[in-house]
């Protein structure tokens, strides 16, 4: 096994993009109602509980299925799982359109999509891997959770002047069809892995290990990394959740609450991107991650405070850059220090703790406001709770990389 063996494949960028597409669709349908709570609220006949729900459904079913879907990965590869997950994302979304305002269809419509967040989710850092050099693989790893942000980002900006523009029906026409369409371009374009690897750690990499789990949960420093994700994942479901009930109190509309929800995720696009690039070239992702955390525990003590638009869309970026843009490096670095169990195995891990903690943050932090509506007493919370996994990153130890 020798590096003449080693072959970087201008294809990889055509994958990575495709994958993006499929991903900023699935975004898209989770996060739909989360600037139009209220509108969807009447629409459906149903109180703002059962919208928030269509959202926390995604974290609920990521348990079971993660464990599911990391399981197909490993043994199929990256193609025939997400392609699996990119045409239940397509065919249940687009479904979801011609459901009406029947809440349990759209409900059940909802659950089937959130089946298909495993697949693209836990499989992030094996597109990196398989397809490009070390160099780039917290760039690509980084490129992918920007297209989470972005997704997200479009999902809270767009769907509340789509319903204005047009109508509640159409807005759900619109994002069913594109996942529709970008299901079935994922199937037809989608490969595997390169004839040959781009890097000498897949090239040494023997067959799938046994006892993956227990080589986790062995790990002091991946015990680390759950309680910082447990938080940093709680923290951002709820916010992106509760976004329109967290700033309708302090005078902004749905459209400006859209706003601000794009703003977070342009700082988390502009953060991510700026994390993974200096991660690849510094080596020093302990460092990148305790910078995002204190810029994070600040944002959070900020929004908790602002009580003007300017204040909320300054605090709105900020707390994107630190909150969401560290998720690459985290996951990079994951796959890093748990060597040899496979990146789907970790990946997959990780991502359930961030499920369930969304489950927590979100039902845990319901109606946790002040006798005026005001969601104060719960940022408060999250800002305390980032200062204490801001703390906990300095039992963290950097990683020689190859």
């Amino acid at each position: 096994m020798t590096e003449d063996r080693l072959q970087v494949y201008s294809y990889r960028w055509i994958l990575l993009f495709i994958f993006m597409l499929g991903n900023v669709s699935l975004q898209i349908l989770w996060i739909s109602y989360a600037t139009v709570t209220l509108e969807a609220a009447v629409y459906y006949s149903v109180g703002e509980f059962e919208i928030l729900f269509l959202s926390t459904i995604f974290m609920i079913t990521y348990i079971p299925v993660s464990f599911i879907a990391t399981w197909f990965i490993n043994k199929f590869g990256f193609k025939m799982g997400v392609g699996l997950g990119a045409i239940i994302n397509g065919v249940f979304g687009f479904l979801k359109a011609l459901a009406g305002p029947n809440y349990l269809l759209v409900l059940f419509f909802q659950i089937m999509i959130s089946v298909s967040q495993p697949f693209f989710l836990n499989s992030v850092s094996l597109l990196s891997a398989n397809w490009f050099p070390e160099s780039e693989r917290t760039k690509a790893t980084g490129l992918s959770i920007i297209s989470q942000f972005l997704g997200i980002a479009l999902g809270m900006v767009l769907t509340p002047i789509l319903v204005v523009l047009y109508s509640f029906e159409a807005m759900i026409l619109i994002y069913g069809l594109y996942a529709l369409i970008i299901g079935i371009v994922f199937v037809i374009l989608a490969r595997d892995k390169p004839p040959t690897p781009p890097s000498i750690k897949v090239l040494k990499k023997d067959d799938k290990i046994k006892g993956g789990l227990n080589l986790l949960f062995s790990n002091k420093q991946f015990w680390i990394l759950i309680i910082i994700i447990f938080v940093g994942f709680g923290a951002f479901n709820m916010v992106t959740t509760y976004i329109e009930l967290i700033v309708a109190p302090r005078g902004l509309t749905s459209i400006e609450a859209g706003n601000l929800g794009g703003l977070m995720l342009l700082g988390g696009i502009i953060g991510a991107q700026v994390l993974s690039t200096l991660a690849d070239k510094l080596r020093k992702r302990v460092l990148l991650i305790k910078i995002s955390l204190i810029i994070t525990v600040t944002s959070f003590f900020l929004l908790s405070f602002a009580n003007t638009t300017i204040m909320l869309y300054v605090s709105g970026i900020l707390l994107g850059f630190g909150l969401f843009s560290v998720g690459p490096v985290l996951i990079e670095y994951a796959v890093d220090i748990t060597a040899p169990v496979p990146e789907a195995t970790s990946n997959g891990l990780l991502m359930v703790i961030g499920s369930i903690s969304g489950i927590i943050f979100i039902l845990g932090f319901e109606g946790f406001t002040t006798p005026s509506g005001d969601y104060f007493p719960a940022l408060i919370a999250l800002s305390i709770l980032s200062l204490v996994s801001f703390l906990l990153s300095f039992f963290l130890k950097d990683l020689k990389i190859d």
